[in-house]
């Protein structure tokens, strides 16, 4: 082993000698080893704290950015931004009928959006809006100064707005953190969009004053027009809004609302979208709204429009759509002038009814409400009492078992007790109209106040047909080789039953005149004693006085029905359906009508044509389901002739529903028939022409609730409350050159000749010989 080096190294050794070099190499290896020894305790500790916390320091800043990254959208998100959409139903010419929506917006195109909007934005919100990348730097970077002077400007681009509408994760919250995920968002999203598609997402996403989302709902709620045509003052008037929605509420807020507007136009003054003469101008008028409230804008029909989500709802969970969300546009059969004229004419008819109803129930100068049905029916009262919140919490209000008391206490209220009487003593109506060549529904009327009763009577409500069954008993005597000629006594009839009770139905009254009268008299009047004398013709047992012979006819009524689109299915087939007690629903009866005027062929009703996306794809079609023939085109025909009487009367009679041509004026080819219950509680009018089927019903929103029979005058029947809903419908729909109607007439099935009396016939015949001859 070599000795030890001390002193200089000797280089030229160093690089020459092998043994040299690694004798100099291991004493400078030992004495950085007792350097390193020898160091402070202190310094050492120093460096490991150091260490551990630059340590610490990285994991917490890994911490931060995994946290921040969480929150911001994944890249299916940036590429697909999700905004729920109202999802609307149109009308067939366009009109918007209905719409269902979590947040009230329709999304609306760039270039379908006024140019005024976008120039009041940009100078508004972000006037470098086309020169930064997402972030404006400059107001970014003078947050400190603002801050330093006592005061606080935002800078947050439109992009960084637009990243707050679409993406709620990224939050509303005053917060670094949010911050920094705005701007990331905001940079992503101008690497992905355009500014104009930027643009267009902003003003479809943000919230307007009275819960509007998107301009297109803020403009039709504010001013009954489409974005597009916005003016200057309107365009500015919404966009100043966005600053505090409910604090520039226009509505609200009139004159706060014009300042802020008159700001926003300085605004496009400074940045040149608006000259000198144009801002003073504009400064100077006020804000003139056409407001509509959100819960009617553009909504005329609720109670179809909840029938509508009832049958698309499950297509639409089949096929993974939200009717909430997603934008879609459901066309149905809807004619929007006739819907308009069908809703008024209900509203117009009803509001006077509920006066004529009141008044014929209550006693002259009485003060007691409708005090005759309380004195006549005593028990509806309590019955309607019991179904209260405050009749079934009164037990325990007044900490007893005894309804009397409950009773006692309640009726000492007087406010109670008038409330209670007036709500279940309001009358309802409905009405609808069916194409019958096709079974598009082309108006509908559900009731008068969706928002005050949930329940549609022209198909939830289902309610005893009273004489408006009359025409398929007489289409199955038609069938069974009878003429509307044939002649039946008009006098009542007595079945016996097996038990020896016995079952005699008669008319009211039984006028004076020939003993029988034929068939198409017996259906223009609405005849019972004649529809009840066709029983046994019609069960193969002429002449019976067997209550349970007539079976057999009131199979073949049932199964007529059945044909014609009624669901008979819990009807029990008993000979008083002839007379009418099956229960129906007003979209049933309208649509078996439709038969006769389609020569029988029967094609259930249609609400629904299409439904698109919210780029205008068509997802869906609907088509009628075509279906057989199931009454001849002769009977049908003759049916509907039949039927002319009721409205025409005849030589020497009237039909029940003669008001439709002399009160409602109606010149034009029209057959129908008036429907009223035994009990007045349901009042029914159905009015058939080539083109269009009407159908409406009147009766108590309680179905306990009926008209007054004792009154001869009482409007409780279906000529003078039905019609004349029919009646205002056709001269509303007449009136309007623009509106879907026709005057054709009917026409019979090709060859047809209608059957004539034979003995009519023979005595015409006779009179012809006889003309001329000495004493005629």
């Amino acid at each position: 082993m070599s000795e030890e080096h001390k002193g200089p190294i000797d280089n030229k050794r160093y690089f020459s000698d092998p043994e040299y070099r690694k004798q100099v190499l291991a004493e400078r290896k030992a004495k950085s080893k007792n350097n390193s020894e020898e160091m402070n305790p202190y310094l050492k500790k120093i460096l490991i704290w150091g260490g551990g916390f630059v340590g610490v320091m990285l994991l917490l800043i890994a911490g931060y950015v995994t946290y921040l990254i969480s929150g911001l959208p994944s890249a299916n998100e940036f590429e697909n931004p999700e905004t729920a959409i109202a999802s609307e139903v149109k009308s067939r010419d366009g009109v918007t009928l209905d719409k269902y929506f979590i947040e009230n917006r329709n999304w609306v195109r760039y270039d379908k959006i006024s140019p005024h909007v976008i120039d009041a934005l940009i100078a508004t919100e972000d006037h470098r809006f086309y020169n930064h990348w997402g972030i404006d730097t400059y107001a970014t970077l003078a947050i400190p100064w603002h801050l330093i002077n006592g005061r606080w400007q935002g800078a947050s681009t439109i992009s960084q707005q637009l990243a707050r509408n679409l993406y709620k994760k990224i939050g509303q919250e005053f917060s670094v953190t949010r911050k920094f995920r705005e701007m990331i968002t905001a940079i992503q999203l101008e690497r992905r969009y355009t500014k104009r598609e930027i643009t267009e997402m902003y003003l479809n996403t943000v919230e307007f004053p009275n819960s509007t989302f998107g301009i297109e709902s803020a403009a039709q709620t504010h001013f009954d027009k489409p974005a597009k045509e916005l003016n200057i003052s309107e365009a500015a008037a919404m966009i100043g809004s966005l600053q505090a929605i409910y604090a520039f509420n226009p509505r609200i807020f009139p004159e706060r609302s014009k300042s802020r507007r008159d700001i926003v136009l300085s605004q496009m003054n400074k940045r040149n979208f608006l000259t000198d003469s144009e801002f003073q101008v504009l400064a100077s008028e006020p804000i003139e709204l056409d407001y509509q409230p959100p819960s009617k804008a553009g909504r005329q029909s609720r109670y179809f429009g909840e029938y509508v989500r009832q049958q698309v709802n499950p297509w639409l969970e089949e096929n993974g759509y939200d009717l909430f969300k997603d934008g879609l546009v459901i066309y149905t059969t809807i004619d929007s002038r006739l819907q308009q004229h069908a809703e008024r004419a209900v509203k117009t008819k009803l509001d006077s009814l509920q006066v004529i109803f009141e008044k014929e129930w209550t006693t002259p100068g009485s003060d007691e409400y409708m005090d005759k049905l309380w004195n006549e029916f005593p028990l509806f009262f309590r019955t309607f009492v019991r179904e209260t919140d405050r009749y079934k919490n009164g037990f325990s209000k007044y900490d007893t078992k005894l309804e009397s008391v409950v009773f006692d206490s309640l009726f000492a209220d007087t406010a109670f007790v008038d409330s209670v009487k007036r709500v279940r003593t309001q009358l309802q109506a409905s009405f609808v109209a069916i194409e019958p060549t096709n079974g598009n529904i082309l108006a509908w009327v559900g009731g008068t106040d969706y928002g005050d009763v949930q329940f549609d009577h022209v198909y939830q409500s289902k309610r005893q047909a009273g004489s408006t069954f009359k025409p398929f008993v007489y289409a199955v005597a038609i069938d069974n080789g009878y003429k509307p000629y044939h002649k039946f006594s008009k006098f009542p009839v007595t079945f016996r039953q097996r038990d020896g009770t016995t079952w005699t139905p008669k008319d009211e009254t039984v006028a004076e005149g020939p003993v029988e009268v034929p068939l198409r008299e017996a259906l223009a009047r609405s005849m019972n004693n004649v529809t009840v004398r066709l029983l046994p013709e019609i069960a193969g047992a002429p002449g019976t006085n067997k209550l349970w012979e007539l079976d057999p006819a009131a199979r073949k009524i049932k199964d007529m029905a059945s044909k014609l689109g009624i669901d008979m299915g819990n009807t029990p087939a008993y000979p008083s359906i002839a007379l009418g007690t099956a229960n129906v629903s007003l979209l049933e009866l309208t649509s078996a009508y439709t038969t006769f005027v389609n020569a029988g062929v029967h094609i259930d009703p249609i609400a629904i044509t299409r439904i698109e996306d919210k780029e205008g794809n068509i997802l869906k079609e609907f088509h009628p389901e075509l279906t057989a023939e199931v009454i001849s085109p002769e009977t049908a025909y003759i049916i509907t002739d039949m039927l002319r009487g009721v409205i025409r009367g005849g030589e020497d009679f009237y039909g029940t529903g003669v008001r439709l041509r002399n009160t409602y004026g109606v010149r034009q080819d029209v057959a129908g028939k008036t429907g009223t219950t035994n009990d007045a509680a349901d009042n029914w009018f159905v009015a058939m022409m080539p083109h269009i089927v009407m159908g409406a019903w009147v009766g108590g929103k309680d179905r306990r609730v009926r008209f007054n029979q004792d009154l001869s005058y009482s409007i409780g029947q279906g000529a003078r409350t039905a019609l004349p809903i029919v009646g205002e419908f056709i001269n509303y729909a007449t009136a309007d050159e623009q509106a879907y109607w026709k005057y054709d007439a009917f026409e019979p099935p090709p060859g047809f000749v209608m059957p004539e009396d034979p003995e009519k016939t023979r005595n015409e015949l006779i009179k012809d010989e006889n003309k001329g001859k000495i004493g005629w």
